[in-house]
């Protein structure tokens, strides 16, 4: 049986999010692959950790396009806007244990080519965010880019009390949402 490449993305993510110092034979052990399998794919433990953080970057992009933020513009009413900020809350809680990788791996921040990715990924967020600040529901003497680093700490915040068993995962949202709200709003 063939398991697929996002196959094995997918449990590495889980191993090296429960154990960031997890082996090519750990991950290979997990995704029930040989470890000559593991390594036709990635060669080598960092090919595996870029490939893995490049695909969370894509899911985090994709969720960001499908709640729409890239379409928002100044133009977009203010209710629209708010269903586009509920829509990328709730497709970014389930993106936490990438995120957690993400944040886990320090060797990742010595990529030029994934620095510029999350550069990039900000940068539909931001204009997003600014059109909030127009439409007057955040604060206009905040930083968009420090709102959406609020946001995606919240969003992280949401998934670790998800995973601890604190937050229901039908709560997460509502109370990101509030706590964002109340903390941005003019």
């Amino acid at each position: 049986m063939s398991v697929q490449p996002e196959t094995i993305l997918e449990i590495a993510a889980e191993v090296l999010t429960a154990n960031p110092a997890a082996s090519l034979a750990d991950v290979a052990a997990a995704a029930g692959v040989s470890r000559t399998t593991l390594h036709n794919r990635f060669p080598t433990r960092e090919a595996l950790l870029l490939a893995l953080a490049h695909d969370s970057l894509d899911r985090c992009a994709a969720a960001a396009t499908e709640a729409g933020v890239d379409a928002a513009t100044a133009d977009t009413p203010a209710a629209e806007l708010e269903a586009i900020l509920t829509r990328v809350t709730d497709a970014f809680i389930p993106l936490g244990p990438r995120i957690d990788f993400l944040l886990q791996q320090p060797t990742l921040n010595a990529d030029q080519s994934l620095r510029d990715r999350i550069e990039q990924l900000d940068a539909p967020l931001e204009r997003f965010i600014v059109h909030t600040q127009q439409a007057g529901l955040m604060a206009r003497d905040l930083a968009p880019w420090w709102i959406v680093s609020t946001l995606y700490s919240l969003t992280y915040s949401a998934w670790e009390g998800i995973a601890a068993g604190k937050l229901a995962p039908r709560d997460a949202t509502p109370l990101t949402l509030r706590t964002f709200r109340r903390g941005v709003s003019p």
